[in-house]
């Protein structure tokens, strides 16, 4: 699952408009995957949708959610909003933790030593990736 953020912009004045949930899960097709949508009013005008899709690839959730994003501007109802950005958010302690770790790191080189199998599911029972360990 990714959580991708959709970054809006209005007026000053103006909120998060009623019904937006559910104006973009009915704007989906099952294809879409989105299991589940939060919007915040992030300051004056501004708007944070989190579009949680249940997709392999980040790459398919962040372009499923920027086009029901300009769906949702173009021809729903944030007609009076400007769309800033859509991505997945990057959680800087972990992401940095990553970039700094080596192949010749103990116990995360992964199988193959090059490290880049390191978040592979491994047969254990949950399915999820393996992940570091603080």
């Amino acid at each position: 699952m990714h959580l991708i953020h959709v970054c809006l912009r209005g007026l000053p004045e103006q909120g998060p408009p009623d019904g937006i949930a559910a104006w973009l899960k009915a704007a989906t097709v099952p294809g879409d995957a989105l299991q589940h949508v939060s919007v915040h009013a992030t300051g004056p005008g501004q708007l944070t949708i989190g579009l949680f899709h249940a997709l392999r690839r980040l790459h398919d959730a962040e372009s499923t959610a920027l086009r029901l994003s300009r769906r949702a501007v173009d021809d729903g109802p944030l007609g009076e909003y400007t769309l800033l950005s859509c991505g997945a958010v990057m959680v800087p302690r972990f992401h940095n933790r990553l970039l700094a770790e080596t192949p010749d790191d103990a116990g995360t080189a992964g199988k193959d030593g090059t490290g880049r199998d390191r978040f592979r599911p491994d047969g254990n029972a949950s399915g999820r990736p393996d992940r570091p360990q603080d």
